[in-house]
């Protein structure tokens, strides 16, 4: 049998013994809390951010697709201009070939004149020669023997005259054909000026046009290579959403595309994305359908409150239905959205637009995970 001395100190230790034994439960239990309950929140944590780099990296992809949108569309214009210059320039050089055309059947029409004017003249010159000669022999004969020989001195007058009449005639006649061929050459002199101008401006016009398709096939594959570009991007943006959806699956939101009354379309005709509504935002964006929304209820936001994440300095209350979400941390601009329905387990159900690009959607979230804030 043990003293009571002994059972005193045994009883000592087994109390020491237990005490820490407990505070090692204590220990355990504080470090199987922190794996439970701060790994989730750590989680919760990466995950927002990772969202958040999406979002960011979504921003600076479409800012890229979209200048490379429009610079698709600035080449564009470009091309055509350099149609509208390239069928202008084919209607002048059309115009040009029809005066040269003209001016070379002219050509040919005056050298055709030329050719008779000189065949005339020759003709004339041997009548010349022909009366000449007969001058001649007259000139050699004595007056006597003229008028010898003529039945009478009027005959001899009257033929006198005559030769020398025609010999005038011949003589007028020959200067009206020279007159008539100098002419002739003048008009054609004048003609292949003009025809050797045109041939100069139609060779200018040779080399503009060789100039703007040169233009036209070096902008044409620019464009090409600024829609493989864009192509490349918008297949990137793809992807990006396809994470955020991933993403907002991760938190247990299925984004529920579907119908909406939004005015402008869902999604808006390209033309019409990120031009000015009735409410003093752009079409297509997230502040647009919120601002729509809102008004369409009787409870209209103020308008031209700048970037989504800009709305958060008129935030004033927590959600209700018909609140506004503002989702600063979003990305470079930030988000909004429509509050439909509040949930007791602390969930909301969202309405937005551009969630998926451009277009209608909903969700169930935490506003917790996004930092959220609301305008009432």
């Amino acid at each position: 049998m043990r003293t009571l001395a002994a059972r005193g100190k045994n009883l000592k230790r087994y109390s020491r013994s237990r005490k820490y034994e407990a505070q090692k439960a204590i220990v355990v239990l504080g470090l199987l809390s922190i794996v439970l309950f701060s790994v989730p929140f750590n989680t919760k944590q990466t995950e927002a951010a990772s969202l958040n780099d999406i979002n960011s990296q979504i921003d600076q992809v479409s800012k890229q697709l979209d200048a490379k949108r429009g610079e698709a569309q600035t080449i564009q214009n470009q091309i055509d201009i350099i149609n509208g210059q390239t069928q202008e320039l084919e209607l002048e050089m059309q115009a040009t070939q029809m005066q040269i055309d003209q001016t070379v059947a002219a050509i040919n029409d005056l050298n055709q004149q030329i050719a008779d004017a000189q065949n005339k003249l020759h003709k004339q010159q041997l009548i010349l020669g022909d009366y000449l000669r007969v001058i001649y022999e007259e000139s050699n004969v004595s007056p006597i023997e003229q008028i010898a020989g003529a039945n009478s001195f009027s005959d001899f007058v009257d033929q006198s005259e005559y030769l020398q009449t025609m010999q005038q005639k011949v003589k007028d006649t020959l200067e009206q054909i020279k007159k008539l061929q100098d002419e002739l050459k003048a008009k054609k002199a004048d003609l292949d000026k003009k025809k050797a101008g045109l041939d100069d401006l139609q060779k200018q016009q040779a080399l503009k046009k060789q100039s703007l398709d040169a233009q036209t096939a070096l902008k044409n594959q620019l464009l090409a290579q600024a829609n493989a570009d864009a192509a490349g991007l918008q297949g990137k943006l793809n992807d990006l959403y396809a994470q955020k959806a991933a993403m907002s699956a991760s938190y247990g939101e299925a984004v529920m595309t579907g119908g909406s009354s939004y005015p402008y379309g869902n999604p808006p005709p390209r033309n019409l994305i990120d031009t000015p509504d009735a409410y003093g935002y752009l079409i297509g964006e997230c502040t647009s359908y919120v601002a729509w929304k809102r008004a369409s209820i009787g409870r209209p936001v103020p308008r031209a409150m700048g970037n989504a994440r800009d709305w958060a300095s008129h935030a004033n209350g927590g959600p209700h239905a018909g609140a506004v979400a503002v989702f600063p941390y979003i990305g470079g601009y930030g988000h909004v959205a429509y509050v439909e329905a509040v949930y007791g387990n602390g969930t909301i159900l969202i309405s937005e637009y551009n969630w998926v690009p451009y277009s209608y959607s909903s969700r169930v979230i935490n506003p917790y995970n996004y930092g959220a804030v609301f305008i009432n």
